[in-house]
């Protein structure tokens, strides 16, 4: 006999980036709402939904391996069901139901919200022996949060992502998220400070601003950019104490946005600025707006203005065409910049972008020798930068104790959750989601250490 809603118990797999996590909080919220019992344990599941990212070839193979392993735990009972949502079913639907009889369904980047409505169907579809097809809800990219949503909260209690924006109107000759997640759409800036309070009122002391291309918020809807307005408006909420921002795009930084972060104590001096490249002619090649100039003007820049500034960036290694000389040119700019962290990717042909046909790929050795030379370069920077922090007192946010360890994790202002090194507090009796201050006495490779001051 078929379990009423009310009992049924359905567990959420969340595979990719932040901006999924917000995606899988929706449906988790949404589920609740409409009676579902959410687990954490796939055994006690009677549903799995996996929520996947499609933005490069590792994180389809994870994805990938992810609805395999579901598929394994839904062997032991044919009345289980496994719902492949986000991303990759947005992308791929009609050629995984092909090569994965066993999702049940597969629901698009613009169709989740309606998971309710899909579990029910699965379920009719038992019922009615038509299990053998897939239930496929993907429909053309929109945005799904332009009204307040319920939302069960995935990350630590003391900060949250805030999902500006969706979809990006630019177009990176690597990149294929435009294809399923669509043109850049704003959420109204009401809305956002809405949920701002909702999250401050639940306790949430830290805002991380997520989209695509956050820089491009309100253009949209405004017909200019409102980033600066909406930073200033969510200082403005009481309980929120830091608030930062992810995914900027370089050409997009302007004076305006530099002033705001200057002058709003509770924004973080923090930017992440993804630059993919230094070299002009693969900046053209990559369809990126900036070019080697505007980039260093642009550093020079948030230098001066704010001398303690954090700048995080991203590098894209192995593009077709990248010359032993451009990668040269790279490796020597991101030594001379000092940047506090950098991720560093290997360039992945995306179907239906179009550099993935362009002749001159790199060979895969190649991609993987210069990624590891690049790392160890920042990881050498980045060592230097710590070490100047020592005999430094830090205000910072505590995230949790360190597994195994007395050591208390926590972050200044400069360091995103998830992403970026940490600070290991040891002599500590302060709980997570507290400020408090630390003298650093030692860096190491990837972390600081640092004791509690008292006053």
């Amino acid at each position: 006999m078929p379990k009423k809603k009310g009992t049924e118990r359905v567990k959420v797999v969340t595979l990719g980036c932040p901006k999924n996590t917000v995606d899988s909080e929706a449906m988790m919220g949404i589920l609740q709402q409409d009676g579902y019992q959410l687990t954490e344990s796939a055994d006690a599941a009677d549903t799995v939904v996996v929520n996947t990212c499609a933005f490069i070839d590792k994180a389809k193979e994870e994805s990938i391996d992810a609805i395999i392993e579901a598929g394994h735990w839904k062997e032991d009972d044919p009345s289980r069901r496994l719902i492949v949502a986000g991303c990759l079913a947005q992308r791929y639907a009609q050629e995984l139901s092909e090569e994965m009889p066993e999702a049940d369904a597969f629901v698009g980047t613009s169709e989740f919200m309606n998971i309710g409505g899909v579990i029910q169907q699965t379920r009719e579809a038992q019922q009615t022996r038509e299990a053998d097809r897939s239930v496929i809800r993907v429909s053309h990219p929109a945005y799904q949060y332009t009204q307040p949503f319920p939302r069960l909260q995935l990350t630590p209690w003391h900060y949250a992502y805030l999902k500006i924006g969706e979809g990006c109107d630019h177009r990176c000759t690597f990149c294929a998220i435009p294809s399923f997640r669509g043109d850049y759409s704003s959420r109204p800036l009401e809305t956002l400070a809405e949920e701002a309070r909702r999250l401050a009122d639940g306790g949430v002391k830290e805002l991380v601003l997520i989209s695509q291309d956050t820089t491009w918020y309100g253009r949209d809807l405004y017909g200019e950019c409102r980033l600066p307005q909406l930073l200033r408006t969510l200082a403005q909420i009481n309980g929120i104490e830091w608030i930062r921002m992810l995914y900027l795009y370089p050409s997009l930084v302007d004076d305006a946005l530099i002033e705001t972060v200057a002058s709003e104590e509770k924004v973080c001096p923090y930017f992440d600025i993804p630059l993919q490249h230094i070299d002009g002619d693969l900046l053209k090649r990559m369809g990126r707006a900036a070019s080697e100039a505007s980039i260093k003007r642009l550093m020079e820049r948030i230098r001066r203005r704010m001398p303690h500034a954090a700048l995080r960036t991203s590098f894209i290694v192995g593009f077709p065409g990248e010359t032993e000389e451009a990668f040269g040119k790279l490796l020597d700019f991101m030594i001379e910049s000092e940047f506090e962290h950098c991720g560093v990717f290997e360039y992945s042909p995306e179907e239906g972008t179009p550099s993935a046909g362009w002749p001159q790929q790199v060979e895969e050795h190649v991609k993987q020798e210069r990624l590891l030379e690049l790392t160890a370069a920042q990881c050498e920077v980045a060592k230097r930068l710590r070490s100047k922090r020592i005999g430094q007192t830090m205000r910072v946010l505590t995230d949790r104790r360190r597994p195994g360890t007395p050591l208390l994790e926590a972050r200044g202002a400069g360091q995103a959750p998830e992403i970026d090194d940490v600070v290991l507090v040891r002599n500590s009796g302060a709980k997570s989601g507290q400020f408090i201050d630390a003298h650093i006495i030692d860096a190491f490779e990837f972390d600081l250490l640092a004791e509690e001051t008292t006053s």
